[in-house]
């Protein structure tokens, strides 16, 4: 199978999954609009006066750069707003370095399928990738890989480890 096929799969059991959301979540679309298309909220965030965006702010833990995880809600892939401005800041350290590389992880926690937790890891990888895109960060400055549950950071199996799991990684491959 080639990877177009691949993609168009995984795109359609992913929206697939959004089409199974819970009652309390609320609609990403209008009841008159048909396009099935994931909405991402591409509004800027502000990030002046933060410490950006030379390497060095990287490892410093003055700076948000420094903070590289996203976490998620059950099931749910969309990006809480508690994390924007962080992801705000790595698009631009990412579109004023244009060398600069990263891989995003998406993991999931132990309840699902191997297949469908793969799925759900991808698909929070690429919300990741995508509002980085959206704000700045060049197509081949993001890869996205998802391990599922496969590499747990809790290991114990109630919901305090289960939110641990849910989450998206920003691994730098290039500064």
């Amino acid at each position: 199978m080639n990877k177009l096929t691949k993609l168009i799969t995984v795109l359609i059991f992913a929206l697939a999954m959004t089409a199974c959301k819970k009652d309390d979540v609320k609609p990403t679309t209008d009841d008159n609009n048909t396009d099935t298309t994931p909405v991402v909220d591409t509004t800027p965030v502000r990030t002046d006066g933060l410490i950006c965006c030379s390497p060095e702010d990287l490892d410093n833990p003055d700076s948000l750069l420094s903070q590289r995880v996203v976490y998620f809600d059950y099931d749910m892939a969309t990006i809480r707003s508690e994390f924007r401005e962080m992801l705000s800041l790595h698009a631009r350290y990412l579109s004023e370095n244009p060398s600069a590389r990263m891989t995003i992880e998406g993991h999931a926690d132990e309840r699902g399928s191997r297949e469908y937790n793969l799925a759900l890891g991808e698909k929070r990888g690429y919300a990741v990738a995508n509002l980085l895109r959206a704000q700045g960060a060049g197509e081949g400055q993001v890869v996205v890989v998802s391990y599922g549950e496969e590499r747990p950071d809790a290991t114990c199996s109630d919901e305090s480890c289960w939110s641990q799991n849910r989450r998206g990684v920003i691994v730098y491959t290039a500064k």
